[in-house]
């Protein structure tokens, strides 16, 4: 009997380890539906001027992914000038290694928080924005 629960365990444990790549796989390639957000706050003090900062709020750590083709929130759930998105969700406007200090706008924006662990921030000059995830991440580069 004892042989027989350790392999309904090991079992058990695989089809969970299966579940967990699977939404990790999802939380990192599918894109989110526009106006699929669960909250959206402006004010949202960030400068993502290397596109590896993370950005620490509400007591959570969200780190920089790059999404060309993932669109932003639509502006039909989100009439607010600020959250009109300029670049379509492209990702950081401009990756730079050297730091450029923040235009005006640029260091403080919306943050809108998604299911499974995504976010999208825009600035309030529409000049950066760039997709965040719950996920640890390292970057290859210092800025």
């Amino acid at each position: 009997m004892g042989v027989l629960r350790v392999k309904w365990l090991l079992v058990a444990l695989g089809a969970i380890v299966l579940a967990a790549g699977a939404a990790l796989a999802v939380n990192q390639f599918v894109a989110p539906a526009p106006s699929a957000y669960l909250s959206s706050e402006s004010g949202v003090a960030y400068y993502p001027a290397c596109g590896s900062e993370p950005l620490d709020h509400g007591g959570l750590t969200w780190y920089p992914i790059w999404r060309d083709a993932w669109e932003g929130p639509s502006a039909q759930t989100a009439p607010s000038a600020q959250s009109a998105p300029g670049s379509g969700g492209r990702g950081i406007a401009t990756v730079a290694m050297v730091a450029a200090p923040p235009g005006d706008g640029d260091d403080v924006g919306t943050l809108y928080v998604y299911p499974i662990g995504r976010a999208y921030w825009i600035s309030e000059s529409g000049d950066l924005d760039t997709w965040l995830t719950l996920v640890p991440r390292s970057y290859d580069w210092v800025c």
